[in-house]
């Protein structure tokens, strides 16, 4: 009598395993959450990373993980090392903003990058600011209004960074050339003093930018430098 309850039940306990197992398996067609941002499951689980600017950066970062991201100025441009004001305290509000203008709604936190460029007759500062929102929406809002510089003319770049950006050259000599992103709720703006209307650094320093975020975003240590960003624009073409 005990072997012949033996099969039926062992039969029984492999359907019930299966059963579970297939119970675990997302429905076909549902869509997979965006890799690098936080899970549709209400965890709040980080995704693996994926090196790809367009990832939209969701999760709110504490001040150590936001200035963590920000490079050091071995990760930045070569030639640039740490200015005076570099990660010195944490952000403000009106670092966010234009001059003279409120400082933006939905404000969280911010940091900033300063970099001297180191043995040359002119200044060329770069200096980076990033600023986290409560929101997308205030973060969009905040781009929109941030990217506004008196005497400047767009420069076009091969390819863009975060969900959106865009570059200025100043139309004076120097031709210094401002840069903007946004990536969810995070907006970046870099500047580059005596850039010559030459956009490529600019957009190098925030792509590395942007990408340093979504790494420290999926729990990783931030290490992609613009020389890195650099050579893979050149392994492209």
């Amino acid at each position: 009598m005990i072997r012949s309850h033996l099969a039926p039940t062992t039969a029984l306990l492999a359907c019930l395993t299966l059963s579970a197992c297939a119970a675990e398996k997302a429905p076909q067609g549902a869509p997979a959450a965006p890799a690098g941002a936080p899970s549709a499951s209400g965890t709040g689980e980080v995704q693996p990373f994926k090196d790809d600017t367009d990832v939209p950066l969701t999760k709110q970062l504490g001040q150590s993980e936001l200035d963590q991201a920000i490079p050091d100025a071995k990760d930045v441009v070569p030639g640039y090392y740490r200015g005076s004001l570099h990660k010195s305290r944490p952000g403000q509000p009106d670092d966010c903003a234009p001059p003279k203008v409120p400082a933006p709604a939905g404000w969280q936190r911010s940091g900033r990058g300063d970099y001297d460029y180191q043995g040359s007759t002119v200044s060329r500062e770069l200096d980076l600011h990033v600023c986290q929102f409560d929101n997308a929406e205030h973060a969009k809002s905040a781009y929109d209004q941030w990217q506004k510089e008196e005497e400047t003319a767009p420069v076009q770049v091969d390819r863009r960074v975060g969900e959106e950006s865009a570059f200025l050259a100043y139309s004076g000599s120097s031709g210094t050339v401002y840069g903007y992103t946004r990536s969810g709720t995070v907006v970046a703006r870099v500047r580059v003093q005596d850039a010559g209307g030459d956009p490529a650094n600019a957009r190098d320093v925030l792509a590395a930018t942007i990408t340093r975020l979504q790494q420290v975003q999926a729990g990783r240590r931030a290490t992609t430098t613009a020389a890195e960003i650099t050579e893979a624009e050149r392994a492209r073409r």
